[in-house]
Parts: C-alpha cells; sequence; structure tokens
C-alpha cells in the first residue's frame, strides 16, 4: 500500500481521489502538503479504507466528520498531534455535521490537547474551550445519540476533564459548577467529587 502511496505522489498529480470528493474534501485535500497526504493515505489504511482512497467511489453513507474524526484519533494514538489538530479543526468546519460525530470530535480534541498541556503554552486553554463547547452542546448529542441507540446516557468525557482542569487549578467553585451540571445528566462519580471540593472550599 506505502509503495502505492508513493507512486500516486510521485507523479505530482492533484488529483482528488473520488471517495474524498465525495466527502465534499476536495479543496482541503489539495491544500495538503505531500507529507500530510501520505499520512492520510497511512491512517485510513490502518482503518481499512485505504483502498477507498484508490479506486473509484460514486457514493458513500459515511460523513466527512465520521471520516476525519477516525484519522485524527489514530493521529493521536500514533502521536502526530500537529496532523490530528489539523484534521480534527477541519472535522469541525464540515458542512455535514451531525451532533454525534460533533462530540465524539470534540472529545478527540479535548484529548489532543490534553496530552500536550506539558509542551505547549496554548494546550490547557484550547482543552478548556473543547470541554465547554461539547458541555454546551450536550443536549443535541444526547437526543441525537439515544434516539438513534436508546439505553442510558453515555460517560462524557468533557466533565471530568474539565472538572480535573479546574480543581489542579485551585479553581474549587468553578470545579463545583462542573460537577453539579455533571449530576444533572446522570453522570456518575461527581458526589465523591463534589464532597472533596467542598471539603476544600470551607477549609
Amino acid at each position: 500500500m506505502l509503495d502505492n502511496i508513493r507512486e500516486f505522489l510521485g507523479t505530482g498529480s492533484q488529483e482528488v481521489p473520488d471517495y474524498l470528493e465525495v466527502l465534499g474534501l476536495s479543496e482541503w485535500y489539495l491544500g495538503l502538503s505531500e507529507s500530510e497526504t501520505e499520512m492520510l493515505y497511512q491512517y485510513s489504511e490502518s482503518m481499512g479504507m485505504g483502498n477507498l482512497l484508490e479506486g473509484p467511489v460514486k457514493s458513500t453513507t459515511q460523513a466527512a466528520q465520521g471520516y476525519l474524526q477516525t484519522v485524527g484519533s489514530k493521529a493521536i494514538s500514533d502521536k502526530n498531534y500537529r496532523f490530528a489538530e489539523k484534521v480534527l479543526l477541519k472535522a469541525i468546519e464540515t458542512e455535514d455535521s451531525n451532533p454525534t460525530d460533533r462530540h465524539f470530535v470534540y472529545n478527540e480534541l479535548i484529548d489532543l490537547f490534553y496530552k500536550q498541556r506539558d509542551e505547549r503554552d496554548d494546550a490547557i486553554e484550547k482543552c478548556i474551550k473543547y470541554c465547554k463547547r461539547d458541555i454546551d452542546t450536550i443536549d443535541e448529542f444526547l437526543n441525537d445519540f439515544l434516539e438513534e441507540y436508546g439505553g442510558e446516557p453515555p460517560r462524557i468525557p468533557a466533565f471530568k476533564r474539565l472538572a480535573i482542569i479546574y480543581e489542579k487549578r485551585g479553581e474549587y467553585r468553578d470545579a463545583l459548577e462542573i460537577c453539579d451540571i455533571a449530576l444533572q445528566y446522570e453522570q456518575e462519580g461527581f458526589e465523591k467529587r463534589k464532597e472533596r471540593l467542598n471539603e476544600r472550599i470551607e477549609g
């Protein structure tokens, strides 16, 4: 597969793979560098989708946001944070966005920036930003998710991550507020966190 990628890139072709054209990602793809294009092929292959970038595709049930979210997740696992950020920020912009896919993109961005908290000065603030965005749209996500899959409300990582950040910064009242919101959405593990925060506020 890698040889095929290099052969394709070596032609200097600006041809957009059919699959990406169907997803509406042509302009974005053409803006990638050669190394980024190779990364996209490699991560797509690891997702079992490499052949889709090589052959003819007329339609797909896959949404661009879902595809990019999965590529971004693979890049994070590979500690390829710069490429992951580029892919995930594009995912947020896609026109076929839906509440469930968007929620999982936010999860990836939260994870991406938290993992870089010791290397990037802006990482924690960006992590906070996407935690808040996810929480702000949580009703849309839950309505969409539960309508599609049913069952109990899923775990929302943004609540725990944001509460941890606030607590570590000594912003106990902000952390307490996040716990209260999390409990409204039946999230587990926040009662004990509330008790600890109240002890710190009172102590």
